[in-house]
Formats: C-alpha cells, sequence, structure tokens
C-alpha cells in the first residue's frame, strides 16, 4: 500500500482552510500588489489622469505557487487627462482567482479624479470609483478536511460540510474614494474602499469590511540643483511608506527604490503587528514610455514553504498632442513607476 506523503498532504489541507477562510463566515480579505506604483488606480483612484499622456498598466501576480490552487491575480487599467473635466478619467479590471479557479472574484470599475491648485507649487487630486463585483464559488470543486485520510489522504467523496450542490454567483455595486496632496518633491494619499460595505456572502449575510491604505513617499535627487528643473535622467533614491488595514487586520510597508536610469530596483519589507510577512525585491526597466517590472516575495511567515509570490508588471504611456497649446501641462506626482 502507498503510502501518502505527509508533506504534500498539508499543503493541500493549507489550500483547503485558504478557501474556506474566503467563503466563510470571516471578514474577507482584498487581494494586494508588490508593485504598488505599477498598479497607481488599485492603490489610489485619485491617481486617475495623473501624467501628461495616456497610460495603461497590466500586472500578474502568482502568490504562494507551491501551494496547489493557491492565489493568481491580474489587474489592467487605463487611465488619462482630460482638460474638459478638469481631471482625469480611467478605467480598471481585476481578476482573482482562488483553489485553482474554484473561488474567482472579478471587479469592473470606472474612476474619475479632479485636480486643484492649491498653491502654485503643491497639489491635491480627489478620486472615485465606482464598480461592478461578480464573485463565483464552483462547490463541487473544492476539498474539505473530513475528506482526508491522514495516510490514505483524499479517500472521502462526500463532506459533512452544509454546502450548495451547484455553483453560485454573487453580485453588486462598490464605491472607493481616495485624495492626494503633493508637489515636486514629495507626496501623501490616503484611499477608502468598500464605502457602502457591501453584503458578499453566498450562504448569509456577509459584510465586506472597508480597506483603508495611506501612503506617503517623495524623490531625493542627486544630479542637479535646487535651481535646475527635474527630468526623468536624474538619478534619485525614493523612500516610501503604506499603510493599510481592513477588518482587524493592518499591514505596513516599507520601501525605497534607486533610479539608475533605465533601470529601477527596489527593496520593500512587509510586516503586521503581531509578525513579520515578506521581504520584496524588484528589478525594473523604464525607457521611453515602456515599463518592465519583475519582484519577488520572500515569504518571512510560516508559509515560507508556499514559494513566496511572484509579480510581472507591464506599462506603457501612449502618444498625446504636447504642441497643441490647449494641450495643459500636469505636474508629475513624485511617487514611483513600481
Amino acid at each position: 500500500m502507498q503510502v501518502v506523503d505527509i508533506q504534500n498532504l498539508r499543503i493541500k489541507i493549507y489550500a483547503i482552510v485558504l478557501c474556506i477562510f474566503c467563503l466563510g463566515r470571516v471578514c474577507a480579505q482584498d487581494p494586494h500588489f508588490s508593485q504598488f506604483y505599477s498598479n497607481p488606480l488599485y492603490l489610489n483612484p485619485a491617481f486617475a489622469g495623473a501624467t501628461e499622456c495616456p497610460r495603461i498598466s497590466l500586472a500578474y501576480r502568482n502568490q504562494w505557487p507551491n501551494i496547489p490552487g493557491a492565489f493568481s491575480t491580474i489587474n489592467a487599467t487605463y487611465d488619462q487627462h482630460i482638460n474638459a473635466l478638469g481631471g482625469g478619467i480611467g478605467g480598471i479590471v481585476t481578476c482573482d482567482r482562488q483553489g485553482g479557479g474554484a473561488y474567482v472574484s472579478t471587479v469592473v470599475g470606472l474612476v474619475y479624479s479632479y485636480k486643484i491648485n492649491i498653491t502654485k507649487k503643491f497639489f491635491l487630486r480627489a478620486g472615485v470609483q465606482a464598480s461592478f463585483v461578480n464573485r463565483y464559488v464552483n462547490w463541487t470543486d473544492l476539498r474539505f478536511p473530513d475528506q482526508y485520510d491522514p495516510v490514505l489522504g483524499f479517500v472521502r467523496p462526500q463532506t459533512e460540510e452544509r454546502i450548495p450542490e451547484t455553483p453560485t454567483s454573487k453580485s453588486y455595486a462598490d464605491f472607493s474614494a481616495g485624495l492626494l496632496g503633493y508637489n515636486e518633491y514629495f507626496y501623501v494619499g490616503v484611499s477608502v474602499s468598500h464605502l457602502s460595505r457591501p453584503d458578499e456572502g453566498f450562504t448569509g449575510i456577509q459584510r465586506l469590511p472597508m480597506r483603508i491604505v495611506a501612503q506617503a513617499g517623495g524623490k531625493i535627487y542627486f544630479r542637479h540643483t535646487f535651481n535646475e528643473r527635474r527630468n526623468m535622467e536624474d538619478f534619485y533614491i525614493s523612500p516610501n511608506i503604506i499603510y493599510s488595514q481592513q477588518g482587524p487586520n493592518e499591514e505596513f510597508n516599507y520601501g525605497c527604490y534607486a533610479n539608475l536610469r533605465p533601470i529601477v530596483i527596489g527593496l520593500w519589507y512587509r510586516h503586521s503587528f503581531k509578525n513579520s510577512d515578506a521581504l520584496i525585491g524588484l528589478i525594473g526597466f523604464q525607457y521611453n514610455g515602456i515599463r518592465i517590472g519583475y519582484s519577488y516575495d520572500l515569504t518571512l511567515s510560516k508559509l515560507s514553504h508556499g514559494g513566496g509570490g511572484h509579480e510581472i508588471s507591464f506599462g506603457m504611456q501612449l502618444g498625446c498632442k504636447q504642441k497643441n497649446r490647449k494641450y495643459k501641462k500636469i505636474e508629475a506626482i513624485p511617487c514611483p513607476s513600481f
């Protein structure tokens, strides 16, 4: 008789527990990215239209690949500034898959931000987002702990869990808002998601907790004097901090980037009040409006056997009519590219 590898069995049960955690009567969590500024609209809707040219951003994240059916997330955004609206508009699509597709969350949103000149050198952007959300669970693809034997593995086709026998879908509207204040050297912002606390429960009422994200940072230049205008060729470092809170869970991220044009390198440390989570390394390439980045999360928690997290991003600035007299220059936010 073949004996099942206990370690592989434990890994499978971890995946099962993670999936049940997301579906049960607990505080659900949004997917997160490690290349925060490669997904600016996901971080804060006030970033919409914050560049001189229209831009597209794509990101793919594969978290804990060694755990069967863990997490994979895709995010795509488009945004641009429109003079007639006094700000920017954008669109965002996020798809998060868990349990090998047993649980899928899809978000499609529209974003608008408005720019206010507080002084000649300090600016404020306010953004709002309205989204349509669909969450889908295929109960027949799930496996529960009571179906596993410690030695034989998966042996029981039936579970004692009381669950529906057919796939279930849940849809609802969701709303977010954000603020950004900035000048040439630093920025500070805050965003709040799930303002209406929508019900996402499948078998009962489950209110999604609001997610609060605060961010701050800036750029320290080294290849100019303070009387010269900054440009993309300057060498600089960019220290940043991001704090997020959703339900009872809190998270801190401290990071710093170095711009070695056209190469960008970065290092982040993520933790909660209770434990360390991950050390994040990043390398990026940006040239002539094209941006490509890769980051890896080195897990520092008990899930270190999960394989960390891989993330790939791609961004492109599209053409804009800068020679047009009606074109209004957009003051750049001194945040990282990745």
